[in-house]
């Protein structure tokens, strides 16, 4: 089964320190971690009265794990899925794009696209062509980056890298 800790190793070489890039919809982030995705999960880190851009600036290693585990990993039911690039690559695409990373892989398995992984879903993952499906999904994450450029043409700053992570998703068996 998937371990967490694999992924770890593989997710916070790609995140860096505290941004807040105006041409960046996730607005500020630090290790990846956005900041409406910060109000769903965390707390007020500087104990001011509310959760905003300072609280992102004091995020540790710790509060981005958690966020991680919590909010991507489980979601994906990653502890149960076989294949651990399978389940790196999947929890990877939901941690950068949001509901499209459970959405479409559903729908190159062939069962309801609701953004819910149950276990019909899970048994379709680990019951599926490991490497074909791989390749599947790694295929419609390099759409999707070219439908997100095509949509708006500011994004393509970010291409280079936004392909780089996603070819470095290699599969193993």
């Amino acid at each position: 089964m998937a371990d967490i800790k694999l992924y770890f190793k593989k997710l916070f070489p790609w995140e860096g320190g505290y941004v807040n890039d105006p041409l960046d919809s996730g607005g500020a982030t630090k290790m990846g971690v956005t900041l409406a995705t910060w109000k769903t999960m965390g707390y007020d880190k500087d104990l001011d009265g509310d959760i905003d851009e300072e609280d992102i600036k004091l995020l540790s290693r710790a509060d981005a794990e958690m966020v991680c585990k919590k909010g991507y990993w489980d979601k994906w039911l990653a502890d149960q899925i076989k294949n651990q690039s399978q389940a790196e690559q999947l929890v990877d695409w939901v941690w950068g794009s949001g509901c499209y990373g459970l959405i479409i892989p559903q729908h190159i398995l062939g069962v309801h696209a609701d953004g819910v992984v149950g276990p019909i879903t899970l048994t379709a993952v680990n019951s599926s062509n490991q490497e074909e499906f791989f390749n599947k999904v790694k295929a419609e994450r390099l759409q999707f980056i070219q439908n997100i450029i095509t949509r708006k043409p500011s994004q393509k700053r970010f291409e280079i890298g936004w392909k780089r992570r996603v070819n470095s998703f290699v599969f193993k068996p």
